[in-house]
């Protein structure tokens, strides 16, 4: 039976699932009872996929923020979203204690002067509106078409580069960010050199946009092991790729025994951890062994790649 119990988190796991599956947006309505024509409102959002534990999880993100925010469904996603403005300084105060380590930063810094700008009822004034509308602009969403037609003249604020920190990442904060963008993965795939004319190959694997490099590169030192890959120049996506089964055994299984992950994930993980303990013992290389992978493969907990 599953346990669906709600976990107390821990502050860096918080950040680094925010890195990952969060986001900080500016939202603009139109509204003809506010003086210029548009409501202005903030969010911050957590996304996960449809499954009682990922709910579960929520629900103790919901709890680390004091009950803050809702829980919707939009199709097969989880929606916890906090608009209240009193309860988005509770998402200040924490990310100003426990900082975001992607560009995602960036977003954060600005997100902030606008509830700056809110808080002080800049937004009533044409020169705050306008610096609101500047800031927006150069969010991804950036400016609807109505806005710029009604205000063609908004210059959009020059974008700070993004300074990444240098210390080790915290290993929370790494188990946070895996929630969101790691995997793990058992490929059951035919090679016909093998024996049984079958084998499992294992991987564990972060991806991330190459803007984001440098914290691939600190999950490595943070791990202590791991590739970097470039697995699409079009996309200019990379991976941190573990393959190696000593690795997977002797460090990114008690990693993550010590630094836990949770929700569907966690259920990914046990699975993970048996197919490597099997691999460990050399059981692939028997047909026994190839049977007990193929069963927990095909298991409808484990998300995995096939071969």
């Amino acid at each position: 039976m599953i346990n669906v119990e709600k976990i107390k988190l821990n502050p860096w796991f918080i950040t680094g699932l925010s890195d990952g599956d969060g986001s900080f947006y500016i939202v603009l309505r139109r509204d003809a009872t506010c003086r210029f024509g548009y409501s202005v409102s903030l969010e911050y959002k957590v996304v996960a996929e449809i499954n009682p534990l990922n709910l579960k999880l929520l629900e103790s993100v919901q709890d680390f923020f004091e009950g803050s925010g809702t829980i919707t469904v939009d199709k097969n996603t989880y929606l916890y979203v906090i608009r209240n403005r009193g309860h988005l300084r509770i998402v200040w105060n924490h990310f100003h204690n426990y900082p975001l380590q992607t560009t995602k930063h960036i977003y954060f810094i600005l997100w902030s002067r606008v509830l700056n700008l809110l808080e002080k009822k800049d937004h009533y004034t044409i020169k705050g509106f306008m610096e609101i509308l500047s800031i927006k602009a150069i969010f991804p969403t950036g400016l609807n078409d109505n806005i710029k037609r009604d205000f063609p003249n908004v210059l959009p604020i020059t974008r700070t580069d993004f300074i990444p920190n240098t210390y080790k990442l915290d290993g929370h904060w790494v188990a946070g960010f895996t929630q969101a963008d790691g995997s793990f993965g058992l490929n059951y795939t035919k090679v016909s050199a093998m024996t049984l004319g079958y084998t499992c190959l294992p991987q564990f694997r972060i991806s991330q946009n190459e803007r984001d490099l440098i914290v691939l590169k600190r999950i490595i030192e943070c791990l202590g092991c791991g590739n970097l890959i470039n697995v699409s120049k079009t996309k200019k996506e990379w991976v941190v790729s573990v393959s190696n089964s000593s690795q997977l055994y002797n460090t990114i299984i008690p990693f993550f025994k010590q630094y836990a992950i949770y929700g569907a994930k966690y259920e990914d993980y046990k699975d993970f951890s048996l197919g490597i303990e099997i691999i460990s013992k050399k059981g692939h290389l028997t047909a026994e062994g190839l049977d007990q992978l193929k069963e927990i493969i095909t298991s409808p907990l484990q998300l995995c790649w096939r071969g």
